[in-house]
């Protein structure tokens, strides 16, 4: 039996180390906060949420942009796309699950976690599909299921025994791509939504700032995760990669010269921190040779991702604390949250990716074979029985009062179209896998 590589050995020593860290800070934390309640975290009347929704952000942000890249450069058929695809789609998987830990610890019971389901006989009230909570639940559930899909199908396509499926594979990852592409910013823009009702209201800008906050997590994650596919090496994907990131640091800058234009008040509470790690570092990639250095791309990233961490703080905890002028500390409990997510993370990241390969077909040039399926009118049929899903289930639940009735007046439909869009994205996306699959196992 032959010994594994020392680099293969650090690797899995690393992963053991994270997974460590993970169970003491997230186990810990969930044990004492079943057992003592909530009161052990720092939130309080004033300042109702921590460090808890700012890890939750963080990470759902990061997840959303994995996958919504590469949808977005198989899209727009970069031919770099395939040295960081898998490895981009897999940052999703790892971080929506890493995710989730915080709002099933942040319920104190996690044993009674099943009174919160839709069961009229548990708790006696039927969700509120009005709700932006409701939306968010849904549209990240959504998102997590068809990007498992999207990263297993891209890989599952390219082994040889595919044979003349391969169009067909082709056409189902574009479909995949395109639904995604739209998940996505229905997503964090519904994430928007709920701070903007929270906080600012009348700001129609946050679901932007919020998408565009998610992609510059995201493509500074990613560019880490290039220098540790590429080591010592010169990849294709490192210059567009830092334009990229320099695009949407600019974009992220405009964003914050509005919102401070229109409360400067802001400005305290660590904003210049967000300013110097959003905007000036990445500003650097003006520079050609800086785009092309592996320490100071290394630098940046990690600059950028403490920054937008921190941008999280600034809008959960920073600007309740200036709205409500009262004072926020996180405990120890919060702390090891934080440190348990980043090791969760870590741990499945590494493990997952050990020895999983780069792209090697582009999904784009077999879409543009001649196929003889018709994925798209799959689609449509899935988009019809998505819609008609949720109209069953917004018929059959909203009747009650505590959910039907919104300022004593029924639902009306402007309610319903964010839930009814992620329902029909999500038959769209699951027709289409489901197509497939089925034919897969019938060649098989």
């Amino acid at each position: 039996m032959s010994e594994q590589p020392p680099q293969l050995r650090a690797r899995w020593l690393l992963v053991c180390l994270c997974a460590l860290v993970a169970l003491v800070g997230l186990g810990g934390s969930a044990w004492r906060i079943a057992t003592e309640g909530v009161g052990v975290l720092g939130a309080n009347n004033a300042v109702p949420w921590g460090w808890d929704i700012v890890s939750f952000v963080f990470w759902i942000g990061l997840g959303h942009a994995g996958t919504l890249i590469s949808a977005m450069l198989l899209l727009s058929r970069q031919s770099w796309r395939g040295e960081i695809a898998r490895h981009a789609e897999l940052m999703t998987l790892c971080a929506i699950l890493t995710a989730a830990i915080y709002p099933l610890v942040h319920v104190g019971r996690i044993w009674m976690l099943w009174l919160l389901s839709p069961l009229p006989v548990a708790s006696g009230v039927w969700p509120n599909v009005a709700s932006p909570l409701v939306w968010d639940a849904l549209a990240i559930g959504s998102y997590f299921v068809l990007s498992l899909m999207f990263w297993h199908i891209g890989m599952r396509g390219e082994r040889a025994d595919v044979g003349h499926l391969r169009p067909l594979w082709g056409r189902v990852c574009m479909g995949l791509a395109v639904v995604l592409t739209v998940l996505v910013i229905t997503v964090h823009s519904v994430v928007g939504c709920d701070f903007a009702v929270l906080f600012r209201w009348h700001a129609p800008g946050l679901p932007p700032y919020f998408v565009c906050g998610a992609l510059l997590s995201g493509m500074a994650a990613v560019q880490l995760i290039e220098l540790g596919i590429h080591r010592g090496a010169q990849s294709r994907c490192r210059e567009p990669l830092a334009r990229l990131t320099l695009v949407f640091s600019l974009l992220m800058g405009l964003f914050y010269a509005l919102e401070l234009w229109e409360s400067p008040g802001l400005w305290s509470g660590g904003y210049a921190f967000m300013l110097a790690c959003n905007v000036l570092l990445p500003g650097g990639y003006w520079c050609a040779a800086a785009r092309s250095s592996r320490k100071l791309i290394a630098f940046v990233s990690v600059g950028v991702l403490l920054g937008m961490w921190w941008e999280r703080v600034h809008i959960i905890v920073c600007r309740s604390e200036w709205y409500t002028e009262a004072s926020y500390a996180p405990s120890g409990v919060d702390v090891a949250m934080l440190c348990g997510g980043v090791g969760l993370f870590l741990a499945l990241f590494l493990a997952l990716s050990a020895r999983m390969p780069c792209e090697q077909a582009c999904p784009a040039a077999a879409a543009a074979l001649p196929c003889r399926y018709q994925p798209g009118r799959v689609a449509r049929a899935g988009m019809i029985a998505g819609v008609l899903g949720f109209l069953g289930w917004y018929a059959a639940t909203q009747w009650a009062d505590t959910a039907g009735v919104v300022s004593a007046r029924p639902l009306g439909y402007p309610f319903i179209i964010p839930p009814l869009l992620v329902c029909a994205l999500l038959g769209a996306g699951l027709a289409l896998a489901l197509l497939f699959y089925v034919h897969l196992r019938k060649r098989s």
